[in-house]
């Protein structure tokens, strides 16, 4: 398999991640958990490398990455350059001259006593699962686990991604991690308690042809909205008491919103994208 050097962030990430850094600060109301929801992102060419910067500090921590035709895979990298390993690992095994990230299910523990490889590319899927060490091989959605540093600091998290059955592609969908230092995580845990909210469901759409934001909670009613544009101005606050709300966004300009959504006291951030 080939290697390459030249791979660059996602456009995305290097426009707003200094605006998700201003308004997502360095913590959620929980004082623990960052999450970050994002308009899914597949990844199906060697040109369209994907970054996750977790803690929102405008740069990479992981760059996820696909060939369009068999190969998945991921670099702990600090740059745009995949060349430029660092110490970031993530969670999974090595096995002869390849590294196998682990596909983890939701409520897995990330912490100290995660087995780990570091300052290497870790493979998810290489034709249709030709390695049978390979983790991610059904096409079904699963969470990869990490172990970073934000200075000296040790950090966990997770990302979850759905990699194509047959290598050709990789959707990267949310990401999370713990602000407090060598303090664990569990995989699909996100800004809401998983104990107290694990029967409720938060699901959020954008209809482009009313420009309306829905929001819709299973069981716990809504507190409110807090919306912000890309300057970090606030444009829209509202008090909210219905399991299902309905946001106007018509007044707004075409771009990206991240929106600070409370329940029960806890708050959920979710990005929009009106156009």
């Amino acid at each position: 398999m080939k290697k390459t050097t030249s791979e660059k962030l996602s456009k995305r990430l290097l426009k707003y991640g200094a605006f998700s850094a201003a308004i997502l600060g360095t913590a959620n109301a929980s004082g623990q958990i960052v999450y970050t929801d994002i308009a899914d992102e597949t990844v199906d060419a060697l040109s369209t490398r994907y970054a996750i910067d977790l803690n929102n500090d405008a740069t990479g921590d992981y760059l996820f990455g696909a060939n369009g035709t068999n190969f998945a895979f991921i670099f702990p990298a600090a740059s745009s350059m995949a060349s430029a390993y660092n110490s970031n690992l993530m969670v999974g095994f090595n096995s002869g001259a390849y590294n196998y990230p682990s596909n983890l299910t939701a409520g897995t523990v990330i912490d100290g006593t995660s087995p780990t490889f570091a300052g290497a590319r870790g493979d998810f899927n290489y034709g249709s699962c030709n390695y049978s060490n390979s983790q991610f091989c059904d096409g079904m959605d699963g969470y990869v686990g990490f172990r970073f540093f934000i200075g000296a600091d040790t950090h966990y998290g997770w990302a979850r991604i759905e990699v194509a059955a047959s290598g050709a592609t990789i959707i990267v969908k949310d990401y999370a991690y713990n602000t407090t230092p060598d303090e664990a995580i569990e995989a699909g845990q996100t800004s809401l308690s998983v104990d107290e909210f694990s029967s409720n469901t938060f699901t959020h759409s954008y209809n482009k042809n009313t420009d309306q934001l829905i929001l819709e909670s299973s069981s716990i009613p809504l507190d409110n909205i807090d919306l912000f544009n890309i300057l970090g101005q606030r444009v829209i606050t509202k008090s909210l008491s219905e399991n299902n709300e309905i946001i106007d966004m018509s007044g707004l300009t075409d771009g990206v919103y991240l929106a600070k959504i409370a329940i029960k006291g806890k708050v959920q951030t979710i990005k929009i994208l009106k156009q």
